[in-house]
């Protein structure tokens, strides 16, 4: 794991006005804050708060799954979210991780280290969050 480059992901983030932080667990996780969704249109909120873990070996290893709070009304609606990978505790919460693989034949392209970080998981996290069942 690089903690260089996640934080040099991180700062890309942040100049797009996006709150997020990297937290040293265990285990260790990006938290990104106040994801946009399509929420709004199914009278919930328009934006989560989601971790993602930090895999072993990152960058080499791809990022994988995401998670929500747990009780949050979007895990029976987003790809994976009732397919539970286990809870963790970060930021004062219990999250859940869902069984989401975006670079994995989940709708986002393959995974490659030399293009794909933390700061482009954001992309595939909003379109997550955006296909609400």
């Amino acid at each position: 794991m690089s903690r260089e480059r996640i934080e040099r992901e991180l700062i890309l983030l942040r100049a797009g006005s996006l709150e997020v932080e990297y937290l040293s667990g265990p285990p260790e996780l990006v938290l990104y804050r106040a994801v946009p969704t399509s929420g709004a249109a199914l009278r919930l909120p328009a934006e989560s708060d989601v971790i993602v873990p930090v895999p072993p070996g990152y960058p080499a290893s791809m990022i994988d799954l995401a998670g929500l709070p747990v009780g949050s009304p979007f895990l029976a609606r987003v790809k994976g979210g009732t397919n539970s990978q286990g809870v963790v505790q970060a930021d004062g919460r219990q999250w859940q991780l869902a069984s989401y693989h975006p670079h994995n034949n989940g709708g986002g392209p393959p995974w490659n280290p030399a293009r794909h970080g933390f700061h482009t998981y954001l992309d595939q996290l909003i379109a997550w969050l955006d296909r609400l069942q």
